[in-house]
């Protein structure tokens, strides 16, 4: 079921797609929401197979939603004890904590959809959805692009809608 309806999604909560980039240790989140990678990454994962490339959902990291839903099931009390937020990523997460990917891998992967997208717009998916999915690739190249020759890392991060 590629395109089923939100109620029968993986995640019960309703959850955001960002961009998150690490350089030298320097943790930049981005506030854009990638809500069509996000809806559809199980197509965009198959087309990777096709296309011989790394997995879009293989640069996902699930840590701050993960931890967002334990501590929402915390008591009042148990929650007096969640950590501070760590001073470089401002999240109840450290840099450490989470999954990083080489910039260089996941440009193959976001290169390798752009293009095909462009060249075959028709891949199961209607124009407005091609139009945003290229919108968002074309967003998450130009920001990666400039940190690859840097050796940065990056992952997308799912995290509640509405946390930040």
């Amino acid at each position: 079921q590629l395109n089923s309806p939100p109620s029968t999604q993986e995640h019960t909560v309703a959850s955001a797609l960002r961009l998150n980039t690490l350089l030298n240790r320097q943790f930049q989140p981005d506030d854009r929401l990638l809500d069509t990678l996000r809806n559809e990454l199980k197509l965009l994962d198959g087309l990777c197979r096709t296309l011989g490339v790394s997995e879009l959902s293989s640069f996902v990291d699930t840590t701050a939603l993960e931890l967002q839903a334990a501590v929402a099931m915390l008591d009042d009390e148990a929650k007096k004890a969640v950590p501070e937020p760590d001073p470089q990523t401002g999240q109840i997460w450290g840099i450490e904590d989470v999954s990083w990917q080489p910039v260089a891998t996941g440009m193959s992967t976001l290169e390798a959809l752009q293009h095909h997208l462009r060249k075959s717009p028709h891949s199961g998916l209607n124009s407005n959805k091609v139009r945003d999915l290229l919108q968002e690739l074309d967003y998450c190249i130009a920001t990666l692009a400039p940190l690859e020759a840097e050796g940065a890392q990056f992952h997308l991060a799912v995290e509640e809608s509405g946390q930040r």
